[in-house]
């Protein structure tokens, strides 16, 4: 009799430490995986594809003007999409452009250089806001700062 009470308690007692461990390998795959998420750098969150999703001019009050400006910029947010790879960046609007780019470690400047061919090369953004979805970056041209959103192409 106790040595089938004993059997009883001790493959309980495996089987809870069983799903003990089970549970423990879980939580340690979810905090891995969070880790490896959360620990992209801002260069590693830049890499893909990134559609135009709104261009804004932040010095313009008048409504005609707003209204202008959007009209004017309707096809670059309809049809630019930048690429960005390790070095290279590329977009195919208003022509097929490739550049080199890079981006401060702290994620808060971005360099685009666009080459000879373009005379506001290189282009220096201030970035607003970068998450592995969703970039602003804001550009100053003295008379007139723009706004930029991109939305990530998945």
């Amino acid at each position: 009799m106790t040595y089938k009470i004993n059997t009883f308690v001790i493959l309980n007692l495996l089987k809870y430490n069983h799903m003990k461990q089970i549970k423990l390998l879980s939580v340690l795959v979810i905090f891995l995986t969070l880790t490896v998420s959360c620990n992209k750098t801002p260069h590693d969150k830049l890499i893909g594809n990134w559609d135009i999703s709104k261009i804004v001019n932040s010095t313009m009050t008048e409504q005609d003007d707003i209204d202008f400006f959007n009209e004017m910029n309707k096809d670059v947010t309809d049809k630019e999409v930048f690429t960005f790879s390790d070095d290279k960046v590329s977009k195919n609007f208003p022509e097929k452009s490739e550049g080199t780019w890079e981006i401060d470690e702290n994620g808060t400047v971005l360099s685009i250089d666009w080459g000879e061919n373009d005379t506001y090369s290189p282009h220096t953004f201030t970035v607003k806001k970068l998450t592995s979805d969703s970039l602003i970056v804001e550009e100053d041209f003295e008379e007139f700062l723009m706004t930029t959103f991109f939305s990530k192409i998945k």
